[in-house]
C-alpha cells in the first residue's frame, strides 16, 4: 500500500504507479514473459519472388527441375525473356535455423509425406497438424495444397504442396500451378499498391475518364495527359529510365467475333496510327506478330467479361520497340467496349515488374 503525506499532490501518487506499471511490464519480458509481448516482423522480399522449401534431392533432382521449368517460366510476353516468378531455394535445415529466412513473403514447402526419411515432411507434418494431414490422407489427389498466412511474420503467404509419392509431387506442381501463381500475385498486389499509388490518385481524371469513357480506373497522380480529345486518352508516366503509358478507348459492340486477338491486333493498330509516333517522319505505333506472337485469352475483370492480349509494339519508320498488355472489356450498358492499353518503352532495362505495374492499374477497372 502506497502513502501520500496530507497535501501532497496527486501527481506525486501518479508518478510512482507508472513506475510500478513499467517495472511489472518490463518483468513481463524477461525470459518467462518475452514471448507473450513478441510482435510479428513484417514479411519483407521482392515482388513476383518465390522461396522454394524442400529436401536438396529434390531440389537438385528432376522434380527441381519440373519446379523450374513451370514456375520460372517465361514472362507473356517481352521481348527479351523473363521469368514469371524469381526462385529461391532454402533447405528444410537452413530454413529452420535462421529466423531471418522464415520472414520473407512468399514460400513454397513441398515433401513426400509418405518418405519417413524427409527433413521438410517431417517439418510440413509438425506446421500443418493432424486435422489437415487427415484431409490429405482421405483424399490424397483433392487434398494436397494447404495455404496459410501471417506464420511468421505480417503480409506472408505460404503455401504447402503435398503428395503421397514423388511422381504425384510432379503432377500436383504441374497442376496446381495456375492456383499458386495467382496466390502469389495476389499477396504482391498489396506491395504494388503501394508502389503505384505512392503518389495518390488523380481523382479529377478519374472523374474524366468515367464520364468520357464509361469506366472507373484508378490513376496515379503521377501519370500526365498526353492526349484527351474526348475519344481516347494516352497517360503518360516519365522516369529516367522507363516510360510507362496508358491508352483507354472505345468502340462500339457488335458481336462475340470482336473478343478475339485479330480484331484486338486492328482495334490497338487503329489507336496506335492516330494518336502515338516518335520524333520520326511518318512514325506511328503497330502490333508486331511477326517476330513474337500475339498472345490472347479471354478473362473476366471485376465481374465483366473481357478479352485479354499480349505482346510487342513496335513504331513504324523509327526504332523504338516494346510490350503492351491490353484489354477489351463488354460494357452491356452503353453496348461498347472499352479498350485499355498498357504499353512500356524501356530499352536495356528489365520490363517484368514495370508491366505488372501497369496491368495493377488496369485491372482495377470496373464499368460501373
Amino acid at each position: 500500500m502506497m502513502y501520500c503525506k496530507k497535501g501532497e499532490s496527486n501527481s506525486k501518487q501518479s508518478l510512482w504507479v507508472i513506475l510500478l506499471a513499467m517495472g511489472l511490464f518490463l518483468n513481463a519480458c524477461t525470459k518467462d514473459g518475452s514471448s507473450q509481448f513478441k510482435m510479428k516482423p513484417n514479411a519483407f522480399g521482392e515482388v513476383a519472388s518465390l522461396v522454394i522449401v524442400a529436401d536438396k534431392e529434390i531440389w537438385d533432382g528432376p522434380i527441381g527441375d519440373t519446379i523450374r521449368y513451370y514456375y520460372s517460366s517465361a514472362y507473356l510476353i517481352l521481348p527479351q525473356p523473363e521469368p514469371i516468378l524469381d526462385l529461391k531455394y532454402f533447405s528444410p535445415t537452413d530454413f529452420k535455423n535462421v529466423p531471418l529466412k522464415r520472414e520473407l513473403k512468399s514460400y513454397l514447402i513441398l515433401a513426400d509425406l509418405k518418405d519417413d526419411s524427409s527433413p521438410t515432411a517431417a517439418l510440413m507434418k509438425k506446421e500443418l497438424g493432424p486435422k489437415n494431414l487427415d484431409l490429405f490422407l482421405s483424399e490424397p489427389k483433392k487434398n494436397n495444397v494447404v495455404i496459410g498466412y501471417d506464420r511468421w511474420a505480417k503480409g506472408q503467404l505460404i503455401m504447402f504442396q503435398m503428395s503421397d509419392s514423388p511422381e504425384s509431387l510432379v503432377e500436383n506442381l504441374k497442376l496446381n500451378l495456375p492456383t499458386l501463381i495467382k496466390k502469389v500475385r495476389k499477396q504482391d498486389a498489396v506491395q504494388f499498391g503501394a508502389n503505384v499509388y505512392q503518389s495518390g490518385r488523380n481523382a479529377k481524371l478519374e472523374g474524366e475518364i468515367e464520364t468520357k469513357m464509361h469506366v472507373r480506373l484508378k490513376i496515379p497522380n503521377d501519370y500526365l495527359v498526353a492526349t484527351n480529345d474526348g475519344k481516347a486518352f494516352w497517360l503518360r508516366k516519365e522516369t529516367d529510365k522507363a516510360s510507362f503509358n496508358l491508352l483507354i478507348s472505345k468502340f462500339e459492340y457488335t458481336n462475340t467475333k470482336q473478343f478475339s486477338i485479330e480484331n484486338l491486333k486492328a482495334m490497338r493498330d487503329s489507336i496506335g496510327r492516330k494518336y502515338v509516333s516518335s520524333r520520326a517522319p511518318n512514325s506511328y505505333m503497330v502490333v508486331n506478330d511477326i517476330d513474337l506472337p500475339l498472345y490472347g485469352q479471354a478473362v473476366n475483370i471485376n465481374g465483366k467479361y473481357a478479352f485479354e492480349g499480349r505482346g510487342i509494339w513496335e513504331i513504324e519508320n523509327d526504332y523504338m520497340a516494346g510490350a503492351f498488355i491490353c484489354y477489351l472489356i463488354h460494357n452491356p450498358k452503353t453496348n461498347e467496349i472499352i479498350l485499355i492499353d498498357g504499353f512500356l518503352y524501356a530499352p536495356g532495362q528489365t520490363k517484368r515488374n514495370r508491366m505488372l505495374h501497369l496491368e495493377h492499374i488496369i485491372q482495377t477497372a470496373i464499368i460501373p
